[in-house]
């Protein structure tokens, strides 16, 4: 009688060769995965990066606003109107940011959060230092007096 030899090996060799076509496939779609998830997630911080600064930008807009109206500053008439002219650019810009602040792009944040720290900076050294604008009171009589003519003063 004749013995039949059986091969060990080849029956592992058919679940080593599907589990190599399993891993493979397994990889190939982790890389796939991958690469369309990265570029997603990156969007999806940018956008939060951006919303963000848009809080930033309505936060220090309100705290401008604060500052605005609970200003005292030194300097007399002039330095209130300044500090009246800054508040009344400030409640300008509030409807707009109201409205649009959802769709503002970055470049227009940028630009906003700007104005308002230059705003905030404004109200300072009025609050410190006073006016930017210095009053000047002309002394216009040398000017009328040359215009009358020497007749009309002597009589």
């Amino acid at each position: 009688m004749a013995r039949r030899i059986t091969y060990s090996a080849r029956f592992r060799r058919d679940y080593i060769a599907a589990l190599a076509v399993v891993i493979f496939f397994v990889i190939v779609i982790a890389e796939i995965t991958i690469a369309i998830s990265i570029p997603a997630y990156l969007k999806r911080e940018n956008a939060m990066a951006l919303e963000v600064r848009r809080l930033q930008l309505l936060e220090s807009f309100d705290h401008a606003r604060n500052i605005s109206s609970k200003l005292k500053v030194r300097g007399g008439e002039t330095a209130e109107l300044e500090a009246r002219l800054v508040g009344w650019g400030l409640n300008s810009l509030a409807p707009y940011l109201r409205d649009h602040a959802g769709s503002l792009s970055g470049e227009e944040i940028a630009e906003m959060q700007t104005t308002v720290t230059e705003f905030i900076r404004i109200m300072t050294r009025l609050r410190d230092t006073g006016p930017y604008c210095v009053e000047q009171k002309l002394d216009t009589g040398g000017y009328i007096d040359s215009r009358i003519p020497q007749e009309a003063k002597s009589k």
